[in-house]
Order: C-alpha cells, then sequence, then structure tokens
C-alpha cells in the first residue's frame, strides 16, 4: 500500500516537472496576421487609420480597451496608452510613412508586441494588412503565454479589420 502511494507521488512529481520543463522550452515568440482587400475608391478614407490616435474607434466594440494619447499620435515618437483589463500597456508610434504606421505595445517589462497597418493601393482597391509580433519574457511561462497572446492577438486583428470595414462601408454610404 506505501509503495503504491509512494509511486503516484513519485508519478505526479514527474508529470509536474516534465510540464514545467516543456512549457519552459515552448517559442516565446508569436505573430499574427489579418488581410482584406477593400474596393473603396477613396484612399484617404482609409488612410485615416494611419493616424494611431483612430484606432479607439476600431476598439469600439469593447468597451474595456481605452485608447488615450498623450502626445501626437500622428507622428514618430507618438506616445499613448491603452488601459486593457490585464493591465495597462504602453504604445509609441515606431514609424510612419504614407503607406503604413508601426506601433510598439508594452506590458510592464514583460511583454512587448509590435503592430503594423499596411495600405497598399491596387486598380480599384485598398489592400489593407494588420500584422503583429511579439515577444514574452516572462520566465517559464513565457512561451505558454505567448502560445496564448498569438491566439488573443489574431482574434484582435480579425475584429479591428472586421470594423475597418465595416466603418468604410458606412463612409460610403454617407
Amino acid at each position: 500500500m506505501t509503495a503504491t502511494i509512494f509511486r503516484a507521488f513519485l508519478f505526479g512529481l514527474v508529470f509536474i516537472f516534465s510540464l514545467v520543463v516543456l512549457t519552459a522550452l515552448l517559442p516565446a515568440r508569436y505573430q499574427a496576421h489579418a488581410e482584406q482587400t477593400i474596393a473603396v475608391r477613396d484612399v484617404q478614407a482609409v488612410k485615416q487609420y494611419l493616424n494611431v490616435a483612430n484606432w479607439q474607434g476600431l476598439l469600439t466594440p469593447q468597451s474595456d480597451l481605452q485608447l488615450s494619447f498623450l502626445t501626437q499620435a500622428q507622428r514618430v515618437g507618438g506616445y499613448g496608452e491603452l488601459v486593457h483589463p490585464w493591465g495597462l500597456a504602453e504604445i509609441t508610434v515606431l514609424g510612419l510613412n504614407e503607406h503604413s504606421v508601426t506601433v510598439q505595445i508594452r506590458f510592464d517589462t514583460e511583454h512587448v508586441a509590435h503592430i503594423q497597418l499596411t495600405l497598399s493601393q491596387q486598380e480599384e482597391s485598398v489592400v489593407v494588412k494588420l500584422s503583429a509580433k511579439g515577444e514574452n519574457h516572462a520566465p517559464l511561462v513565457g512561451g505558454l503565454y505567448a502560445h496564448f497572446a498569438a491566439y488573443y492577438v489574431e482574434q484582435q486583428l480579425k475584429m479591428m479589420m472586421n470594423q475597418i470595414v465595416s466603418q468604410l462601408k458606412l463612409h460610403r454610404q454617407g
């Protein structure tokens, strides 16, 4: 009887240790993408999203996400904050040109993500691409968190893309 309990206890310890080791070996980096071709004649209507301050309109379906900029969001170096249920994130505009904008989102010192919005003009349409790359530096569980973040961020990018399409349709009608 004692040997059976000892074996079960030993098996439990080995199992938990194995899970911790496997979790620590997961990659801490992730990527997510969303792309949409939008038939639009007014390219300026799409270019409004190169100003990151306009992204709050893309987050409106989720009232618990609040984006505010403390400096000018339409310039490189623009700084803001994203209030999220998991905490406060710092947002900085890293790159901006007439076809794309890149922002960095930083949760504490553990999680850094770069989100890029790229617009490319085609004949009578615009291809809108949203992409994110991130890395989590949390010890042991960083890989597990990165795996979850990849799923979560991809869903957020899809939601933002749907909002862009919806707002552009409303712009065409109005």
